[in-house]
């Protein structure tokens, strides 16, 4: 069995503010110690289930943050921020599940952490109408490689998310939110523990009943940034359209494009803060 796990921070029991997400926060490296914790109590799982191949893909920030010589030895880590597929960079229809770890609630909404990509410049992603955060859009590129999401882990408002996108996925709750700022979270080895626990049962048990989420052909994507001049930026490039002062729209012909564009458009917007 092969799984891929894409592993974020802000989702990490633990992580609560910029001080843990930052490479400049005082509290960054025991964030990453927690979020590298975590995630191999993850493959510990998948191991347990039968998993011969895990490859982890770092999808926070820089996306160097895991401690690759703290990660359990049959792992293979995919670091670095320079990725065709962002957060899900390494996907492939060889996979038989895949899993998200320390994800975090849409932008905009009461989890911890909440935002969609890059929040300094995204207010909102749209994906045929419908309201997408991270967690919806990483599925979305999983099933057009026909790879279930078989486990989503976060505080218990990307939880409800995760349900109302798709009940199948199971969820695990590290921490609940009290504010965007501020949550009750599960001690570490607790985590870990249950964790492991969750993984294993899922894949030995479910793994067959959770479908993969696609969407065939065109998709429109929609993209409203924080102000009109992050809109602007995005203009050079043929086919976007601006469609309100701060949101663009763009038709892709399939989801893997629109989710590059996605990742250009926000290449483009955050260019205007430097």
């Amino acid at each position: 069995m092969k799984i891929y796990i894409s592993a974020d921070i802000e989702g990490i029991s633990g992580v609560v503010n910029g001080t843990h997400t930052s490479p400049q926060g005082y509290d960054y490296n025991r964030a990453r110690k927690l979020m590298t914790d975590e995630v191999n109590a993850a493959a510990k799982g998948a191991k347990l289930a039968g998993a011969t191949t895990i490859l982890v893909n770092d999808s926070h920030g820089p996306m160097t943050n895991l401690l690759i010589e703290e990660l359990d030895e049959d792992v293979v880590l995919i670091s670095g921020n320079q990725k065709l597929l962002g957060m899900m960079e390494g996907i492939d229809h060889t996979y038989d599940a895949a899993l998200l770890i320390g994800y975090h609630a849409r932008h905009n909404t009461s989890g911890v952490l909440a935002h969609t990509y890059y929040g300094i410049v995204i207010s909102e992603v749209k994906i045929n109408g419908k309201i997408v955060g991270e967690f919806e859009f990483n599925t979305l590129v999983a099933g057009q490689y026909n790879v279930p999401v078989v486990l989503v882990s976060g505080d218990d408002i990307l939880s409800k998310q995760v349900k109302e996108f798709n009940p199948e996925i199971e969820t695990l709750i590290v921490k609940n939110a009290h504010s965007r700022y501020t949550a009750g979270c599960i001690q570490p080895k607790k985590v870990h523990r249950l964790m492991e626990e969750k993984v294993q049962k899922t894949l030995t048990d479910k793994l067959k009943s959770i479908s993969p989420r696609k969407i065939e052909g065109k998709v429109e994507l929609e993209v409203a940034f924080l102000n009109s001049g992050l809109a602007e930026a995005t203009l050079f490039i043929p086919g976007v359209e601006l469609i309100e002062p701060n949101r663009v729209k763009y038709v892709a012909k399939d989801l893997i494009e629109a989710y590059k564009m996605r990742a250009a458009l926000t290449t483009l917007a955050a260019s205007t803060l430097i």
